[in-house]
């Protein structure tokens, strides 16, 4: 079955410290999906090119449903914190994709409403974006709080609770966890000898995060559930079972955090 993927990355940040590795690492998952797997390769936008508009909801002024939300999976690396993930500030739309800080508690200021389209899972390889608890202006959110409104049809969010290393290998790694081809592409066994399965989507985050990261990261996944899903088995589309979207008004509308330490 062929599926969408996109990719954004920074390394040339104008308003943040540089980061280095960021091209090599979405390029390792983009090129590994598309070169092994058949994916449909729908953007890899770097640098200047990557823009927090594609992935801002049109409800919230941004163009998400020209852009993430034609794939059915998006991996970004760059910058993150515990309110959000990082741009240039001299791109459309501002410089930060942020979580719901409302005092209310309603989370109605977020800028993620997925699910529209095609996608299923956002990747996020940048740091504290998954914490539990944050801090903006006074507002303590948490983690349900901040992420719980970007739910409208996305299955999963995976990312780090707190700070993740710099690295290039994290996106071909958790690329080939899903697509079967972590032995070969981790332990260097041929491909003719052993086939190692696909993982699960969430699986194939935390063997990235154990195999990448040092000791002490912590990555973690934010999944949605209504009647009849089981996001948290879902694989990869070709790969297993991918759970229908979940679906917000049909019962019961909930949500699971896992952390999962390196």
């Amino acid at each position: 079955m062929s599926y969408g993927i996109g990719v954004e990355w920074i390394n040339d940040y104008n308003n943040l410290n540089q980061l280095h590795h960021e091209h090599e690492d979405a390029g390792g998952f983009y090129d590994e999906l598309r070169n092994h797997d058949g994916a449909t390769g729908l953007f890899n936008w770097g640098n200047s090119n990557a823009w927090e508009d594609d992935f801002k909801a049109n409800a919230r002024g941004g163009h998400a449903d020209q852009w993430l939300e034609r794939a059915d999976i998006v991996y970004f690396t760059g910058h993150g914190s515990t309110t959000g993930f990082y741009f240039r500030s001299d791109v459309p739309d501002d410089s930060q994709v942020r979580g719901d800080f409302t005092s209310n508690g309603n989370g109605n200021d977020g800028d993620l409403r997925m699910g529209h389209g095609d996608l299923e899972w956002l990747a996020l390889e940048v740091c504290n974006t998954l914490q539990m608890d944050a801090t903006l202006n006074g507002t303590n959110r948490d983690v349900f709080d901040r992420w719980a409104d970007a739910f409208e049809g996305a299955h999963a969010i995976l990312s780090f609770t707190n700070v993740s290393l710099d690295l290039p290998d994290p996106g071909r790694v958790f690329a080939s966890a899903m697509d079967g081809r972590w032995l070969s592409v981790v332990y260097g066994i041929p491909e003719w000898l052993v086939q190692g399965g696909p993982m699960r989507v969430i699986d194939a985050w935390f063997f990235m995060a154990e195999h990448c990261q040092p000791t002490g990261v912590e990555a973690a996944v934010l999944y949605a559930n209504s009647p009849g899903t089981n996001t948290g088995a879902d694989f990869l589309h070709g790969h297993g079972f991918v759970s229908p979207d979940p679906v917000r008004g049909q019962g019961l509308f909930s949500w699971t955090w896992i952390p999962h330490a390196c």
